[in-house]
């Protein structure tokens, strides 16, 4: 069974990728919550101690010269 943290670890190798290959560009990645949830708390453990990831919100992730960021989190405006 993975744990945890191999789950996290997956989502940010996956995102890592994501950014070398795609840098400058716009991607759309569609995941489960608990996934980008892991993945945020470990990427960016100073602001995500904890995270709840509603169906279908948005969550947008920016890589600024080495540095990740997290410009929206759990959006479901959309929705409404």
């Amino acid at each position: 069974m993975e744990t945890f943290r191999d789950a996290a670890n997956r989502g940010i190798q996956f995102v890592e990728e994501i950014n070398r290959v795609y840098r400058g560009k716009r991607v759309l990645v569609v995941s489960h919550g608990a996934l980008i949830g892991l993945t945020l708390q470990h990427l960016l453990p100073d602001r995500f101690s904890t995270t709840y990831i509603d169906n279908t919100s948005i969550t947008i992730l920016q890589n600024i010269e080495g540095n990740w960021t997290c410009n929206l989190y759990n959006c479901t405006v959309h929705l409404k």
